[in-house]
């Protein structure tokens, strides 16, 4: 007697299914608020895609990622879709926004995104018109936005953030000596970030610069323009604002 194909099919029974693509896209032409929730280990990849809306992301003691959306049709009755695609160890959450090539008066469709993630989540956070803002985590951080304002609080890690028209703000920061890129164009910066151990350049073309973080040495300061060093470490502090000023405490 043959125990292969019971063997064989005891295997594929119990093997890990593997993670679902997840869409949502309301189908009624009104506003709507819809909300997912995908298992997510400690440690994994974050990367959230938006257009309209802001995204709000705070950590959270659990292996998930909860997703609520909170769409607006456009002037003609269309829904933003969602995607939430899991793979390997990470997870991408983008909007998928409807071509528009006509005349007239158009309004597009917006999603609002809020997540709960866990909490040493690696954060990759992608906005084209809203405030991205960032609660809790414990991982390297990138953000960047277009239209929009960064906002940070209780983050630890390295930071790599970008605006083009926003102000980026963070309390309660420390970058564990792996670095920090802040970089606006048409707004200021205000970081609080303990623990600095590296080389610091901040300089601003339309602005000043108020230098209040403890515990510098070999400090340089102009108008527009701030050099230091923090003992103990090499990480690279680089603020940069066009028309803007910077606070760094």
């Amino acid at each position: 007697m043959s125990f292969v194909r019971p063997i064989a099919a005891f295997i594929l029974a119990f093997a890990p299914l593997a993670a679902q693509t997840i869409t949502i896209q309301p189908t009624k032409a009104e506003k709507i608020s819809e909300t997912r929730t995908v298992a997510l280990a400690s440690g994994s990849a974050l990367k959230v895609i938006n257009v309209n809306g802001f995204i709000r992301v705070e950590a959270w003691d659990k292996a998930e990622v909860q997703f609520t959306g909170d769409f607006k049709p456009s002037s003609e009755n269309e829904h933003v879709k969602v995607v939430l695609e899991p793979s390997n160890g990470k997870l991408e959450i983008r909007g998928e926004y409807p071509k528009h090539s006509g005349g007239g008066r158009y309004n597009g469709p917006q999603c609002e995104m809020t997540l709960k993630v866990p909490r040493e989540v690696l954060p990759n956070l992608h906005n084209v018109n809203g405030e991205v803002a960032l609660t809790g985590t414990s991982g390297a951080v990138t953000v960047d936005t277009i239209n929009g304002s960064v906002k940070l609080d209780q983050v630890k890690g390295s930071l790599q953030l970008a605006t083009v028209n926003g102000s980026i703000k963070g309390t309660n920061l420390d970058s564990r000596g792996k670095g920090v890129d802040a970089h606006s164009v048409n707004g200021s910066i205000h970081l609080r970030i303990d623990g600095l151990k590296g080389h610091l350049k901040a300089s601003t073309v339309n602005g000043g610069i108020s230098f209040k973080a403890k515990g510098a040495e070999q400090v340089e300061i102009k108008r527009q323009k701030v050099t230091a060093t923090f003992p103990g470490g090499n990480e690279n502090i680089v603020l940069g604002t066009v028309n803007g000023s910077i606070t760094l405490e």
